[in-house]
This record gives C-alpha cells, sequence and structure tokens, in this order.
C-alpha cells in the first residue's frame, strides 16, 4: 500500500517538475525585464529543478514510476 502510494506520488511529482522546467525555459524572455536579484532566485529555481529532475531519473525511482497508475494515464 505505502509503496503504491509513493510510486503515485513520485509520478505526479517527476510530471509536474517536466511541465514546469519547460514552461520556466518557454517563458526565458520575461526573466529580462526581472531586477538582478529575481533574476538570481530564478536562476535558482532552474537549479532546484534540474537537481530534483535528475534525482527522479534514478533506475529505481524510475521503475516505482512506471508501476504508477497516473503514469499510465501519461
Amino acid at each position: 500500500m505505502l509503496t503504491s502510494l509513493l510510486a503515485e506520488a513520485l509520478a505526479v511529482t517527476f510530471d509536474n517538475l517536466n511541465m514546469t522546467a519547460s514552461i520556466l525555459d518557454c517563458a526565458k524572455e520575461a526573466s529580462e525585464d526581472l531586477s538582478p536579484e529575481a533574476r538570481q532566485r530564478l536562476g535558482l529555481v532552474h537549479t532546484g529543478l534540474a537537481m530534483a529532475i535528475q534525482a527522479l531519473e534514478c533506475d529505481e525511482l524510475q521503475h516505482l514510476i512506471r508501476q504508477s497508475e497516473v503514469y499510465c494515464d501519461f
């Protein structure tokens, strides 16, 4: 039961992180109007997203994600 719950949570998280990274990449031009501090913090967001996505690309976690019911809906 807990493994199934973990698989679902990982699948949703992985999908949301990838979607957010794609959206931010598409909106990159809008960041040119931000203050230097805001641009720096946005860079931290990009770094955090990349690290989280990379962490979820572990074979064992990907195996769990593929087992989730949510993953089957993608």
